[in-house]
């Protein structure tokens, strides 16, 4: 037939998914493959759009679904308005006539369970599963028609709509078939996933077991028995027994009761360890058939175990490119957890940083082995330093700075006796006289060397290498020059670092000491802003020059009010605020602002992050707040701050003349202030350096780009950053054939991952370590973090996903 409006199990193949939708071309697939499916057929999509049709109603209410927003009171009106207007509607007889044919060919005697099957259900990158009704124990024709409808009604829930438009699927386009499938009088049913769902360990096989048929587990009205097994052993590592208070059982006219289980079932094991391991070995089995990791639900009746239906683990966080060469466990940290961004990269962001770290490089390759790439974010390899006896030591204090959990985490995933081997760490006589060197140079600038000005020196000389840069990539006259000299730019920038970061690091050192030794003795609070006032610092100067816009602007009031109805169309605004009377001071300023900081972006680490010279949105909304303020709030601010430090120190200084050898004390004390003055100001330049080359580097990239799109061999300019520096050389010299494939793939992968949140620490096994924060002495119900700042405030929280679209109000405690 050309056109079914059944499907049994048997004529299902996974390539029928528009038929049969997620669920259902599963159980056909499985059922091929030889798995213990119970037996059954699927309604299919033809009959629900026969259906839909029917009530000559479909265009009026898909187009009011079509209206809806993501909020909850919108969906719940508009939702119960399609679901009781469906309810009215009859099923087509020509439908019903193939679903009780179905019905009789499959056994018109048994019991069914009937569910839904969506065509965006079960799906590699998303699962469906749940938005819609199930039916248990369903018996006799009138019962099974209703179920039919009322499952294909449930498209139209308040929880699928949402879910439709929270992961972008139109409404019209997810169609419904309907699963009718023996039902398995269970005595024992559950949840098998054949990866740990909580920490993504690839190896360890979960199971929830409970008494009777799974709709107690599903539904949360039972806490099921928990099982763990080591799937490379198939031993069981864990059991967990719950009070199981209640089970629902079948009733032999149709439909379930829920029954109250005696004290003695209540604490008894649901599986028996020959189950446990049966089950995961055939967790194991479906797994392997389908290449990934699988939830499956379960059955065992009459001790015979069965296969209710499987779908892909769609929450487990990647770990495609991170499995080890010699099957070995590695540890890795997530790099955007350092640079508190945790976004998504392009490939060529990615590779971006690959590329400008210097270590680890193979013989004649543009980017390091040391950093990794998984779900669009990328991972530093800690496992050699991890596996070093110094290095494990020092590692997990430095990583305590960017997130206040990893130390544990660390802790528990070097502690697997998998991780233990011996470091393959060993230094080479050039490492050894590099690191010699820079020390030398650190104490000598902790200790000896004047400072004063060493900051503008930085500066100068970043700002010369970035020029010689520029001038190299300007000079190119192919696109495969051009990107072969930016390459080149971003792969030698730590050539011009190093001439600072020696001065850094003891800048750092001072500041640290200094406040070590102010521990009791001086201001906690301006001890621990100690080196947030330092002129010179970039970060610092960059606020503080916002800051001065803001008052710029502030001297029109036309330009003041305008800011306050700034909108999302920064260049709409930008036309509009230079016809403003009064603004040529401000612009003048704007000018010079994106000239000297234009390079900064939000996630600037990524290249194809939109820079604050090409969209100065961000920048905007921040005068727009400073604007909220009083003028020169910014300015009293910092000098409050330089004015509390300077008191903190001569109070240090003037402790110190008062003990043994004070005079020693105080000028070491000075020592180490003129130190942190000079060097901690430098924190910020190698980031500053990047983005500068960054900036550089895509203006390249753009114009290379622009050529492509123009000649046909892109479809569009942005196109480009889905490839990684080495494949876009290779594009510009016609060696990359299957390019637009590639660039596709990963634009898909890039919306995968998107609404994912990398770990701070991620395994190659896929394990992500749980460790909690320590609240023995927090207030009840106090939410634990990391802090960004030192201080106690009191005021209104205010969660900030998105910094381009998203304001602080003054105020408000940044989350």
């Amino acid at each position: 037939m050309t056109h079914p409006l059944t499907l049994p199990f048997s004529n299902i193949r996974a390539t029928d998914l528009p038929l049969v939708g997620g669920k259902g071309a599963n159980l056909g697939e499985m059922t091929d493959a030889g798995f213990p499916i119970p037996s059954g057929f699927c309604v299919t999509t033809l009959a629900f759009a026969q259906f839909m049709d029917s009530c000559g109603l479909a265009d009026d209410l898909y187009e009011q679904l079509a209206t809806v927003s993501a909020d909850l009171e919108t969906a719940r009106r508009v939702g119960q308005h399609v679901r009781d207007t469906l309810l009215t509607v009859p099923m087509p007889p020509a439908v019903a006539e193939a679903v009780l044919a179905a019905w009789r060919t499959a056994g018109a005697e048994s019991a069914y369970a009937v569910r839904s099957s969506a065509t965006a259900e079960d799906l590699p990158a998303a699962s469906f599963a749940g938005q819609q009704d199930t039916y248990l124990n369903v018996i006799g024709e009138e019962a099974l028609l209703d179920a039919v409808r009322r499952c294909w009604v449930s498209l139209f829930t308040d929880r699928a709509i949402l879910y439709r438009l929270q992961n972008n699927f139109a409404h019209r386009d997810v169609q419904l078939s309907v699963v009718v499938q023996q039902m398995v009088m269970s005595e024992k049913s559950g949840i098998l996933f054949t990866a740990d769902p909580l920490t993504g360990h690839r190896h360890t096989v979960t199971i929830d077991a409970s008494f009777g048929l799974g709709e107690a587990l599903v539904s949360g009205l039972v806490s099921p028995d928990a099982y763990r097994v080591d799937k490379r052993t198939m031993t069981i590592i864990e059991r967990q027994i719950a009070d199981k208070q209640i089970a629902i059982y079948p009733e032999k006219a149709g439909g379930v009761r829920q029954v109250d289980l005696t004290a003695t079932q209540r604490s008894q094991t649901v599986l028996s360890d020959r189950q446990i391991i049966e089950l995961a070995q055939l967790g194991a089995r479906v797994e392997a058939h389908y290449g990934t990791p699988q939830d499956i639900e379960w059955a065992i009746a009459d001790d015979t175990l069965y296969l209710l239906q499987a779908r892909p683990i769609t929450s487990l966080y990647p770990i495609e490119n991170l499995q080890s060469a010699d099957g070995s466990l590695h540890i890795y940290f997530s790099m955007g957890n350092q640079q508190m961004m945790t976004n998504v990269m392009s490939p060529l962001g990615m590779s971006g940083m690959a590329t400008v770290l210097p270590l680890g490089k193979p013989a004649g390759e543009i980017e390091t082995a040391l950093l990794k790439t998984s779900g669009n974010r990328l991972f530093i390899d800690m496992t050699q330093l991890m596996r070093h006896p110094i290095f494990r030591r020092v590692v997990p204090n430095i990583l305590s700075q960017f997130d206040a959990l990893a130390p544990e985490m660390l802790k528990i995933a070097t502690a697997r006796p998998e991780f233990q081997r011996p470091s393959t760490i060993k230094l080479s006589w050039p490492a050894i006289r590099f690191g010699t060197g820079m020390m030398r140079r650190v104490q000598a600038n902790l200790w000896w060397r004047d400072l004063t000005d060493f900051a503008s020196s930085a500066t100068a000389h970043l700002n010369a290498g970035i020029q010689k840069r520029q001038r190299q990539i300007d000079q190119a006259t192919t696109p495969e020059a051009k990107i072969r000299a930016a390459i080149d730019g971003i792969g030698t920038l730590y050539e011009e670092v190093i001439f600072w970061i020696p001065t850094a690091i003891a800048g750092l050192a001072a500041t640290k000491l200094i406040q070590r030794v102010g521990q009791g003795r001086a201001d906690a609070d301006a001890l621990a802003a100690f080196d947030l006032a330092y002129a010179g610092n970039v970060v610092n100067d960059m606020n503080l020059a916002i800051g001065d816009l803001a008052d710029l602007a502030r001297q029109s009031p036309q330009l003041s009010a305008l800011f306050a109805k700034l909108g999302s169309d920064s260049a709409a605004f930008l036309a509009q605020a230079r016809q403003v009377d009064g603004s040529d001071l401000f612009f003048a300023e704007w000018e010079r602002f994106l000239t000297q900081y234009g390079s900064r972006a939000a996630a600037e680490i990524d290249i194809r992050a939109p820079r604050w010279y090409e969209e100065p949105l961000p920048v905007l909304q921040v005068i727009a707040s400073f604007l909220q303020k009083e003028a020169g709030s910014h300015r009293q601010q910092h000098d409050a701050l330089v004015v509390r430090r300077e008191a903190a120190v001569a109070s240090l200084i003037k402790t110190a003349e008062g003990r043994w050898f004070g005079r020693i004390r105080a000028r070491l004390l000075r020592r180490m202030l003129h130190v942190s003055q000079n060097g901690a100001v430098l924190r910020e330049h190698h980031k500053f350096a990047l983005v500068e080359m960054l900036r550089v580097a895509k203006e390249a990239v753009k114009e290379v780009a622009e050529q492509f799109s123009a000649a046909g061999k892109l479809a569009d300019p942005d196109d480009v950053y889905f490839l990684r520096w080495p494949e876009l050389l290779a594009f510009t010299q016609d060696e990359l054939p299957n390019a637009r494939d590639l660039i596709a793939e990963r634009q898909a992968a890039f919306t995968q991952y998107e609404q994912m949140t990398p770990p701070a620490i991620l395994t190659s096994d896929g394990e992500t370590p749980v460790a909690k924060y320590r609240v023995e002495d927090a207030p009840l119900g106090a939410l634990i973090g990391n802090p960004v700042s030192p201080g106690i405030v009191e005021g209104i929280v205010r969660v900030i996903r998105d910094p381009q679209t998203e304001t602080l109000e003054p105020g408000d405690i940044l989350v």
